[in-house]
């Protein structure tokens, strides 16, 4: 049965709720026109946020204009802009000669000679000082535009102020030059490594054209961050510097100096070099296209680590905090850099000897006198430290699977031997021949047939022998020698790359040049092939590979029958390695195994 509803009671029960709709209907309008005023007030709050951010935008770009101008005006800069620009012109030129760039750097021999050295120690890094002899040869090996704009940071560097301020930015210069050496020591990635000394080197021009324009600025920047207790020149320190700078001037530092080296014509390559960059991940290697950036700003940062380093102290003190200061850089950037830790600790030791050199050859710096090295035993293991003379990388155990730890590896080193006049002037000889036939474009078997000879007749070895990376680069083979029984043995040296299983092979990967003193020694022996220990059977032995951006090309092998017969000194091993470098030159850009 169902029941009806009265209409007029229908009515009365409703009537409560469409009053209660009529309410909120008025409510919502409310909040409507609230949300409407508060939507206003936001887009007005908005425009005005972005009109300030267009004003200081344009305010920053009048002032980064007008400090253009200003640095622009000044002599010193017109003069180095028109000699920079020269030396681009020459570079670019089909016809250009040494002469004319020599021309254009300048006629103060001094100028050319402290040229000259800057030159050596960046394209030899570890192999020192004092071998390339002209112009021509530095253009030969390097390229015009690498010489030139090496040239330029040296017309920079001989321009800045006397005095205090002079002196600071002389300090300054001579970091970036630290850096520069670092990065192309690191630099493992072939793209990068042509341009890796000059991005480390002007990461900071910014901060040497503010020293030399506006000091009194830069050093006002410099005090607000001393009293912050920031260490100089690192990255938190150059940051906070550009902050200020940014704040002062409407552009950072790394700004006005990429905006110059754009006026003077330096490659878009070495301008995206100069701008600084942390790695994304301290986890994984930096990408290719991160790569120099991150090596360039790494090795920035090491050397200024470096050179706060305290100076006194004893050599085994001073030894020491390098030492720790290599290792903290090595666990912060051997994964992003693609780095090996354990030689990382001798190659900035001997990285740092180059620089103490070129500080007295240019004047850059304080430099502390060299520590006096005690002589070590022959055949020394891993953890006691290499003579300056030989450079030995850490070797790997061949230990048995089921161990628990594998043996310390080797690392031989040989007494520091004295230099032999006689030996240094037949190496020097052979140099400037084999300079004439890299300039005169002879092919590289050429190079290798002399730079074979000289070491054998120069050393007195028993025998020399060349070896090469095969077709599949997964091997190198023997392929000439001179000497006893050389020719003949040449095809036993069969060495492995990919992986290296042997001594051999693995000194060669790490581009470890090598002297064994004693081959029958039982850490050496065990790590010995067995095509050495059954047919070449050579008490002592030297190994020079040929590296060229990461990648083995080579190696040159000499040996004498007799266990400690052979030394070699330290001005011999400098000459026996430019010899090598220069054959690594014709190899990489002369078609590789000719």
């Amino acid at each position: 049965m169902t029941t009806e509803i009265p209409e007029e009671q229908v009515a009365e029960a409703v009537a409560p709720d469409e009053a209660a709709g009529a309410a909120q209907t008025e409510l919502s309008e409310e909040e409507r026109a609230a949300a409407e005023a508060e939507v206003a007030r936001l887009q007005a709050q908005r425009d005005a946020e972005r009109e300030a951010e267009d004003k200081a935008a344009a305010e920053r770009e009048a002032r980064h204009k007008r400090l253009m101008q200003k640095i622009a005006k000044q002599a010193d800069f017109a003069s180095m802009k028109d000699s920079v620009r020269l030396m681009q012109k020459i570079s670019r030129s089909e016809n250009a000669h040494a002469r004319a760039l020599s021309g254009a750097i300048s006629e103060d021999i001094a100028m050319t000679a402290k040229l000259l050295r800057l030159v050596h120690a960046a394209f030899y890094s570890s192999a020192g000082g004092g071998n390339i002899t002209s112009l021509q040869r530095a253009v030969a090996l390097m390229g015009f535009q690498t010489v030139g704009m090496m040239a330029n940071s040296l017309m920079l560097f001989d321009r800045l102020p006397k005095g205090s301020d002079g002196n600071r930015l002389r300090e300054e210069f001579g970091r970036a030059q630290l850096a520069a050496l670092l990065a192309q020591q690191f630099c493992n990635r072939n793209k990068a490594i042509e341009g890796a000394y000059l991005a480390a080197l002007f990461q900071n021009l910014g901060g040497m054209l503010g020293g030399m324009h506006f000091p009194e600025e830069l050093h006002g920047f410099e005090e607000k961050l001393q009293a912050r207790g920031m260490l100089m020149g690192k990255g938190d320190w150059m940051d906070a510097r550009d902050k200020l700078a940014r704040e002062h001037w409407g552009a950072d530092l790394e700004d006005i100096a990429i905006d110059v080296a754009g006026q003077w014509g330096w490659p878009e390559t070495v301008r995206n070099g100069m701008r600084r960059l942390q790695p994304s991940s301290s986890e994984r290697a930096a990408s290719p296209e991160e790569y120099q950036r991150v090596l360039c700003t790494a090795a920035n940062a090491l050397a200024a680590e470096l050179l706060g380093l305290p100076s006194s102290g004893t050599a085994e003190e001073k030894a020491e905090a390098r030492r720790a200061c290599v290792e903290r850089f090595a666990a912060e950037m051997a994964v992003p850099l693609s780095l090996d830790p354990e030689p990382l600790v001798e190659e900035v030791k001997s990285v740092q000897e180059i620089w103490d050199d070129l500080a007295q050859v240019l004047g850059f710096g304080p430099v502390a006198p060299p520590a006096v090295a005690k002589k070590p035993k022959e055949a020394e293991v891993v953890g006691k430290p290499a003579t300056p003379a030989v450079k030995v990388a850490g070797v790997p155990a061949a230990a048995p699977a089921a161990a628990a730890a594998k043996p310390a590896a080797p690392r031989p080193v040989a007494p520091a031997a004295p230099s032999n006049p006689a030996v240094a002037e037949s190496l020097s000889n052979a140099l400037e021949k084999l300079s004439g036939l890299v300039l005169a474009g002879a092919p590289a078997g050429q190079l290798l047939q002399l730079c074979m000879h000289q070491m054998h007749e120069a050393l007195g070895l028993r025998r020399v022998v060349v070896c090469l990376r095969d077709g599949s680069g997964q091997m190198l083979k023997g392929g000439m020698g001179v000497g006893e029984r050389a020719t003949a043995l040449a095809p036993a040296f069969q060495i492995p790359l990919q992986p290296p299983s042997e001594l051999f092979g693995l000194l060669c990967s790490k581009g470890a040049d090598t002297l064994i003193s004693d081959t029958s020694d039982p850490v050496i022996a065990q790590r010995l092939p067995a095509w050495f220990r059954n047919q070449v059977a050579a008490g002592t032995f030297v190994l020079l590979p040929m590296v060229a951006g990461g990648q083995v090309l080579g190696a040159f092998y000499g040996d004498k029958a007799e266990p400690g017969t052979l030394q070699i000194s330290e001005r011999e091993l400098t000459l026996l390695k430019t010899l090598r470098n220069q054959v690594v030159m014709a190899l990489r850009f002369g078609g590789g195994n000719s």
